[in-house]
């Protein structure tokens, strides 16, 4: 899995949060995953640390 970093700030990760939206554990800015733009075969994860993350299109890897 690849860790999502904040589009806002381009310093951490962003974790889910009980809302459902994603924070960014730096500056705090909040995103759904209606706002995430993935390549075609690629998908939205959520890792053990309740990090956003995706996963690349099998062949790519």
């Amino acid at each position: 899995m690849i860790t999502i970093i904040c589009a806002e700030c381009s310093k951490a990760p962003l974790g889910v949060q009980p809302s459902g939206l994603f924070r960014c554990d730096d500056c705090g800015s909040e995103i759904t995953v209606l706002d995430l733009v993935l390549d075609p075969g690629e998908v939205w994860a959520v890792d053990s640390a309740s990090t956003l993350c995706y996963l690349p299109e099998p062949d790519s890897i």
